[in-house]
């Protein structure tokens, strides 16, 4: 259950959204999968305590900050990212991962990320942590690209801590700010412990891995043997590293593929039957229909033409 404010949502057309996202966190590019239509969205800005806390809602496929955006408008802030609603893959670093509500996420404005959704809306809470100052809390443990679990016991502290930065925006919230700093901090330092006791290096790869798949699944060329030598190992020492997740390499990039197709899939609804499920499966990046609905109907357990509609169309 989301525990903050309710978060007003309106049509925006793509260019209009990217303005307004530019204007309150810095110079990023907004893609959708059909960039004529206009996109169910949310943005607002306010002050809580001394920090600035945007919500960003949208139902586009992607927002990416890359170097030349970097260049054009150097950043000045980490961004801790709080899922509010739905769900988003984020990137950064050769770090990657699915976040859900209540996960979160940082990023660092000064390098390249990238934020892939599934076509539904998502809603994220973006709290602009002042870099210089952050820096000098806390050193070399402010790195972007690192996930916090929704149920980390530290992380729960401080989502608690948001919640009340954001409910009072009206008093003086110094000391929790410092609050949250502080917990912040234990948070940080827990993980620089961890990762000084040896990093798990199949980990590492699967991460490499993932960010990849996120980028290139649509293309229907693209094939575990492109993944491997983009990330940089062996199919097979790719493969054994891909055993902590308990699927295989093929299976994630089939399975995110099927997985962007359902939510193309249910935004399609009568009488209007575009695009097509032949062009849904071509831009989720399957070269061949038997596949697709064969595929489709052992993990969702009806076939593509039932999604999202009363009645059943091909």
């Amino acid at each position: 259950m989301d525990i903050f404010k309710p978060a007003a949502r309106e049509l925006r057309d793509i260019e209009t959204f990217a303005q307004s996202l530019t204007a309150i966190c810095g110079r990023f590019r907004v893609s959708a999968s059909n960039s004529s239509d206009p996109i169910d969205s949310h943005l607002s800005l306010q002050r809580s305590g001394s920090l600035d806390v945007a919500n960003v809602g949208l139902d586009a496929r992607c927002v990416e900050r890359s170097s030349i955006d970097i260049q054009r408008d150097p950043g000045e802030h980490f961004f801790l990212i709080l899922q509010r609603e739905g769900c988003a893959h984020l990137s950064q670093g050769g770090n990657c991962a699915w976040v859900k509500p209540g996960d979160m996420f940082l990023v660092d404005a000064t390098q390249p990320s990238q934020f892939n959704y599934t076509g539904d809306y998502s809603l994220q809470l973006s709290v602009h942590l002042p870099r210089e100052e952050m820096l000098c809390r806390f050193g070399r443990r402010m790195v972007g690209g690192q996930k916090i679990d929704r149920l980390d016991p530290l992380g729960l502290s401080m989502r608690a801590l948001l919640v009340k930065l954001c409910a009072d925006i009206d008093t003086e919230q110094a000391h929790v700010v410092e609050a949250f700093y502080s917990v912040f901090g234990a948070l940080l330092t827990d993980r620089a412990k961890q990762t000084n006791t040896g990093t798990n290096p199949d980990r590492a790869i699967t991460q490499r891995a993932l960010s990849i798949i996120a980028d290139k699944f649509s293309d229907p060329s693209f094939t575990t043997t492109h993944l491997a030598e983009l990330t940089g190992v062996s199919l097979r020492r790719m493969q054994r590293a891909f055993r902590i997740i308990e699927k295989t390499p093929h299976e994630r990039l089939q399975s995110y593929r099927i997985e962007a197709a359902q939510s193309l899939l249910r935004k399609r609804q009568p009488p209007s039957i575009k695009p097509t499920i032949t062009s849904i499966a071509h831009d989720t990046g399957f070269a061949d229909l038997s596949t697709f609905y064969r595929l489709y109907r052992k993990t969702y357990g009806h076939p593509p033409g039932q999604t999202g509609n009363k009645r059943p169309f091909a």
